[in-house]
């Protein structure tokens, strides 16, 4: 498909189409597990993937906003209503780190374009948003309990939590390529087309 052919506001609808088709694709795609897909009932971090495709092209306010944005659809997704103190973890701060560490290592030429190196980068980010995510739990697990229960729940979790993140970070990264080619090439072609035009 020729972009330049396309007026301004019929290429904008159909970017608009494509991000909020890929978010709902990611957010489908989360709590399935297809064989493959899975390993120990974990599967890879979709948003946190989409997040990282998307961080690599824009400034960081974009990329900041958009970990925002998916970090609250899916705290909404995933949180029950109230806790006993009635504040919750939340995956905001998880991926809006990962957005704006991307757009740093981007931006200082620390990571590229190339397969290779955003599978790298989404192994690694992927390990910071879930350790994120999984220390806001211990947290509120040992603020909710008293001190002496918490700090053995703790011990408990933790060696679990740190096998959810690998795990998690691996998938990742492996089926990164499937999910940053096309949406790359066709911001590529986009950005490329709003220069021409």
């Amino acid at each position: 498909m020729n972009m330049t052919n396309l007026h301004p506001l019929a290429r904008t609808g159909l970017d608009v189409l494509i991000v909020i088709g890929s978010v709902s694709l990611c957010l489908i795609l989360s709590p399935t597990r297809f064989p493959g897909m899975e390993i120990l009932g974990v599967g890879p971090s979709w948003l946190v993937m989409w997040t990282i495709a998307w961080s690599l092209r824009r400034s960081i306010w974009h990329a900041a906003t958009a970990g925002v944005v998916l970090g609250l659809i899916q705290d909404a997704m995933t949180f029950p209503a109230t806790t006993t103190l009635g504040t919750i973890p939340t995956h905001v701060l998880s991926l809006t780190t990962v957005a704006v560490l991307t757009f740093g290592l981007h931006k200082r030429r620390y990571l590229d374009d190339s397969i290779l190196s955003v599978s790298l980068t989404t192994f690694l980010l992927t390990l910071v948003s879930e350790s994120i995510t999984g220390l806001q739990y211990l947290v509120q697990v040992a603020i909710e309990q008293s001190v002496e229960v918490g700090v053995d729940s703790l011990s408990h979790l933790w060696p679990n939590q740190s096998l959810v993140v690998l795990i998690s970070a691996i998938l990742s990264g492996l089926w990164m390529p499937i999910l940053y080619y096309p949406l790359d090439l066709w911001w590529q072609k986009t950005i490329a087309a709003t220069k021409l035009g």
